[in-house]
């Protein structure tokens, strides 16, 4: 597959993509504290190919998330994510070409940047 705009991909990313700080819980602590996620979803080895050439270009780990037959799936599905500081660093690019997503990819932008800076989490 061709090299990738970032203008392409935030596109893609607005459609496909998610951005969000959820809550996650410390099993022997039990203390609850915020938790960032950065994903792309696709489905199929179309829609895997398409998430090999972001990874090649913008990072990230991609794993299989629903094989065909569980949960009612009619076809492999994949998750593309980006740990903190891949993420950060794929957010920077990507930000300014978000139509939909810019806040939530922002509002994760700002905590992997205050957990880089050793802040504490809010």
């Amino acid at each position: 597959m061709e090299e990738l705009s970032i203008e392409w991909v935030a596109g893609f990313f607005d459609g496909e993509g998610c951005a969000k700080i959820g809550k996650q819980a410390k099993v022997k602590s039990g203390i609850i504290y915020p938790h960032a996620s950065l994903t792309l979803s696709q489905s199929g080895e179309d829609g895997l190919a398409v998430l090999e050439a972001v990874q090649k270009q913008f990072g990230g780990k991609i794993y299989h998330h629903l094989r065909v037959g569980e949960h009612k799936a009619t076809k492999n599905a994949y998750k593309l994510y980006w740990n903190k500081e891949d993420g950060a660093a794929f957010l920077t690019k990507l930000i300014p070409h978000l139509k939909l997503k810019q806040q939530d990819c922002q509002t994760v932008l700002n905590h992997y940047q205050r957990k880089a800076n050793g802040s504490s989490p809010v």
